[in-house]
């Protein structure tokens, strides 16, 4: 018997002496952290985990790959004076999806601080015992981009079958260098593995944070949807896009210097990527006739919008206790 033979595998299967068999399974992957702005990625995966007929299948313990001062633990109250540890973790969920030939494999958790080869390791050993044949995961980006105009996406992938997919649906191919996150090692693991994986992320506007965002969560589920060919059922996600546009208008409708501030905003983003598209730009032949604009700052839109959420939300509470 080995030393760490009673030692707690990291990886664990949950329900072997009853496992579910799994047809052709697409697996859908979100990290919470760095790139899952306005819980767009995870906010997706939780939604069809709470909305599919799911089961838990699969954990990887967070002991090894957690740094407990950068991603704590939650405490919840259980009892009277009892309380709860939830420590952060990975999990698989599988959903058998009856009325298509492929099924989900849908994994969910915060983004690994430690270890990011043997996390990557794990989860695809998991990925391989489930059979799972394609991989995508999906995130989000805070950027300059409206609450109401289509949620734009930028993304990649180790396939070019799957390239060929996200380019028809208009999902930008990213030519980012620099700091990444555990996504790029994943999919570099699953490339070595021959697993066909990409990658896809969704710009929420910058000036809503604080909140989640269904807009993105429901494009990014329906663009996952297309390309892997499972149906899911988004109508709820979709009502509630659209109930947060129309708090997000009802602001800036009550506050018309802060609708300016975005407006000015927005439109020296979308001058900025015009002038970026330019191949060959005319020069300049003098100082230009207009006055210089001042520019809002970001986080004083943002401020002004999350005290007005919490409010909503507030609100919300208040109406709630009264039914």
């Amino acid at each position: 018997m080995s030393e760490d033979a009673d030692e707690p595998a990291a990886l664990r299967y949950l329900q072997e002496d009853d496992p579910l068999i799994l047809r052709a399974p697409a697996a859908l992957v979100a990290f919470g952290g760095w790139v899952d702005a306005g819980s767009g990625g995870t906010g997706g995966v939780r939604h069809l985990i709470s909305n599919m007929k799911t089961r838990k299948v699969a954990e990887i313990d967070s002991e090894d790959f957690y740094s407990y001062t950068d991603t704590r633990p939650l405490v919840s109250i259980v009892g009277a004076g009892d309380r709860a540890v939830h420590w952060p973790r990975g999990e698989f969920h599988a959903a058998v999806v009856e009325e298509h030939t492929r099924d989900l494999l849908l994994f969910v958790a915060p983004e690994p601080n430690l270890k990011w080869q043997n996390f990557a390791s794990l989860m695809l050993d998991g990925m391989q015992h489930f059979g799972v044949q394609s991989m995508t995961c999906i995130g989000s980006i805070f950027n300059a981009v409206s609450h109401r105009g289509k949620v734009q996406m930028t993304g990649w992938s180790n396939d070019e079958h799957l390239s060929e997919e996200l380019a028809a649906r208009d999902v930008t191919f990213t030519d980012y260098e620099g700091p990444t996150g555990f996504v790029t090692v994943l999919l570099s693991e699953a490339q070595k593995r021959g697993l066909p994986s990409a990658a896809v992320y969704g710009y929420a506007p910058s000036y809503i944070q604080g909140v989640p965002n269904p807009r993105v969560s429901h494009a990014l589920l329906r663009t996952f949807s297309e390309i892997s060919g499972v149906p899911l059922e988004l109508r709820e996600l979709e009502r509630a896009g659209r109930a947060l546009s129309r708090q997000v208008d009802r602001l800036l409708h009550d506050q018309p210097q802060l609708r300016e501030q975005v407006e000015r905003m927005l439109s020296s983003a979308s001058e900025a990527d015009a002038g970026q598209r330019e191949e060959e730009p005319e020069p300049s032949s003098g100082p230009t006739d207009g006055p210089g604009v001042e520019l809002p700052s970001p986080q004083a839109v943002v401020n002004e919008l999350e005290e007005f959420l919490r409010q909503l939300r507030q609100e919300d509470a208040g109406d709630s206790d009264g039914n």
